[in-house]
C-alpha cells in the first residue's frame, strides 16, 4: 500500500460521513401533511392504516416505515452530530496512519543509510523478531528485512503520530527534518500556524474519543455537548489533506 493512498482512502471515509450528516439532518420545521402521507402510502401500496414519518434533508428525504422503531426527532442536529464527530475522528486516524505507512515504507532504506538519526537508534525490536530474521536469511532468496520491517511495524503501532511532536518525531525516523518549516513553505504559513492547528484538531478528536465530547463541569450541571458544525469538519479535512500533501513533498 502507498501512504498517500492509505489517507486517501481514510479522507474519503470523513468525507462520506459529513456528507451523511448533510443528508440525513431534519430541516423540515412543519408536521408531514397527512393528504401528502395518504397520496405517498397509495402510491407505494401500503396499508393506509401504517404510520410514517418524513425527514427533509439537504438533497435527500427519508420516509421512516413504523417498523424502523425510529421517528424524525432522531435526525435533528443533536443526533446528527455524531456523525460529524466519527468524521473528525476520521480524518486525524487517516493523518496517524498516513505517517505509520510513510515510516515504514521507507525504514529500511534509513536502516542502510550510515547517518542513522538518533530516533532511528531509539527504535528497538524484540530479540526473537531478530532471531527469525537471521535464521530465515539462510534461506536461498530469502528476504529477511521482510521480518523486520514487520516487526518495525508492530512496534510503531503501539503508538499514535497524530499531535505535532509526535509527527516530527515519527518522521525524524526515517529522517526527515525541519518537517513543519519545509511544510510551512508549502502551505504557505509559518510552522507555527500548522502546530496551533493541527495541536487544536487532535485536542478535539481526544475530547470526542475520551470524554465523549462532554462539556466539563465543576460540580454538577446537565450534560451538554460541544459544539460542532459541518462547516468546521469539513475546514479540519481539507486542511488536513493539504497537510500531508505538504509532506509528501517534504518528504
Amino acid at each position: 500500500m502507498k501512504p498517500i493512498a492509505v489517507f486517501k482512502s481514510g479522507r474519503g471515509r470523513a468525507e462520506h460521513l459529513l456528507k451523511l450528516a448533510e443528508l440525513l439532518t431534519n430541516t423540515r420545521e412543519r408536521k408531514m401533511r397527512q393528504d401528502w402521507a395518504r397520496d405517498f402510502k397509495e402510491f407505494m401500496h401500503w396499508k393506509q392504516r401504517e404510520q410514517i414519518d418524513r425527514v427533509d434533508g439537504t438533497g435527500a428525504m427519508l420516509i421512516l416505515r413504523a417498523s424502523a422503531n425510529i421517528t424524525s426527532k432522531n435526525f435533528n442536529e443533536d443526533y446528527t452530530s455524531e456523525l460529524l464527530r466519527a468524521a473528525h475522528v476520521t480524518i486525524v486516524a487517516a493523518l496517524d496512519r498516513y505517517c505509520h505507512e510513510l515510516i515504514v515504507s521507507r525504514v529500511v532504506a534509513a536502516l542502510e543509510d550510515s547517518n542513522h538519526t538518533q530516533e532511528l537508534r531509539k527504535l528497538a525490536i524484540p530479540v526473537i523478531e531478530v532471531h527469525k530474521a537471521v535464521k530465515h536469511g539462510r534461506k536461498k532468496g530469502a528476504r529477511p528485512m521482510n521480518i523486520v520491517r514487520q516487526a518495525i511495524q508492530d512496534q510503531l503501532h503501539r503508538d499514535t503520530f497524530q499531535k505535532p511532536d509526535d509527527v516530527v518525531r515519527g518522521l525524524k525516523i526515517i529522517g526527515v527534518e525541519n518537517l513543519w518549516p519545509t511544510c510551512a513553505t508549502e502551505m504557505g504559513c509559518t510552522a507555527n500556524d500548522i502546530v496551533t492547528r493541527l495541536r487544536d484538531i487532535v485536542d478535539r478528536r481526544n475530547k470526542i474519543v475520551h470524554e465523549g465530547d462532554i462539556v466539563r463541569h465543576k460540580r454538577g450541571g446537565k450534560i451538554r455537548y460541544r459544539k460542532i458544525t459541518p462547516r468546521q469538519v469539513a475546514k479540519d479535512i481539507v486542511w488536513i489533506g493539504d497537510l500531508v500533501d505538504a509532506i509528501e513533498a517534504a518528504v
